[in-house]
């Protein structure tokens, strides 16, 4: 195996390979060995250092594919009121194929938009599309900046904070790490919960970014970053400002129907028997049904009119969806929680 450096990148090839592998160092293994031997006893803290240890220094770097391109048109075609987003992000592709190496990359991105419109459901189909690890951070329920960047390891039950977790735990380096619903975060007097992004957020000082409870640099400048809002009015200035804002509108009737058949195909792939008993399609007089509907009851709905259409016509071959599977008065009825999981 041979290496060389190019720019802040590592590249290795093999023997006669010229095809060449981006990677990086997350952490400097020599300063993580060392706060490691210096905790004596059997620590929380040495036992996330450990962890550090064993997930090792390098991560090789996701890079920008062609192919990707189609599958954004695909990823449209199934949820085309993101079609803004994916313009933005297919630029930011075409970037990337320019690039020497070829890393996928583009600046923190949030997408903006009412409840239920599908930022959360497009970020992981997003993620899924380009082949890229997913580490999503519900910031609802973030009540201090500690759950970002660690807390430290004088408090009882501390541990490191989900920034390092999942530099530690992903096959790569540029994870995309999704903070849904980031204009929620909270915090009090003591600890701001938007602390880190100020640092996170900047290429530059997210190079050294110390996680409290780690006490080491670890090197989170190549994370593709994500972000869903409902309102950017609650977010602090400098936060928002580090974002590029994108809008992601409420599909229309069209758009849903769309989106009707998008999650239904998400739902027979879960399952090769479900594929092989239900019709590829929904019929057009279901999808104009499920039209009516917010994006987000869509799904239970669909899993609701399967059930029903499993129950009544399993002795079929084929079963079909129909619009008298649909029950849609006992769904509106149900408070809202979220839009699809």
């Amino acid at each position: 195996m041979n290496s060389y450096v190019h720019g802040d990148h590592q590249h290795e090839w093999c023997g006669g390979d010229l095809r060449l592998i981006p990677t990086m160092t997350v952490f400097d293994y020599t300063q993580v060995k060392a706060a490691h031997d210096a905790e004596t006893s059997n620590t929380q803290r040495r036992e996330a250092l450990d962890r550090m240890l064993k997930s090792g220094q390098h991560r090789r770097l996701a890079i920008a594919d062609s192919g990707m391109m189609a599958d954004l048109d695909d990823l449209e075609s199934r949820q085309p009121n993101c079609s803004a987003v994916i313009a933005t992000i297919r630029r930011y592709i075409a970037l990337s194929l320019l690039a020497e190496p070829r890393v996928l990359r583009w600046p923190p991105l949030l997408l903006d938009g009412p409840p239920g419109v599908g930022k959360t459901y497009f970020a992981r189909a997003l993620a899924t599309a380009i082949q890229a690890p997913l580490f999503m951070i519900n910031c609802s329920s973030v009540t201090a900046s500690f759950v970002l960047g660690g807390n430290s390891p004088s408090w009882a039950g501390s541990r490191p904070g989900k920034i390092v977790d999942a530099l530690r735990d992903s096959a790569v380096g540029n994870p995309i790490v999704l903070l849904d619903e980031v204009d929620k975060l909270r915090g009090d007097s003591r600890f701001d919960g938007y602390g880190p992004l100020y640092q996170l957020l900047e290429e530059d000082t997210a190079r050294i970014f110390e996680d409290e409870h780690i006490g080491v640099p670890v090197n989170a400048s190549h994370i593709l970053w994500l972000a869903t809002s409902n309102n950017t009015d609650r977010l602090p200035e400098p936060i928002k400002s580090r974002f590029e804002i994108l809008s992601i509108h409420e599909p229309s009737a069209t758009e849903v129907s769309a989106i009707a058949q998008s999650v239904y195909k998400g739902l027979l792939e879960r399952d090769r028997g479900w594929q092989t008993r239900f019709s590829a399609r929904l019929p057009n007089n279901v999808k104009t049904a499920l039209a009516a509907l917010p994006p987000r009851e869509i799904r239970r709905v669909l899993m609701g009119a399967m059930g029903e259409a499993a129950l009544v016509r399993s002795g079929r071959q084929k079963i079909s969806v129909r619009l008298g599977d649909l029950n849609m008065h006992a769904e509106r009825e149900r408070p809202s929680v979220g839009f699809l999981t």
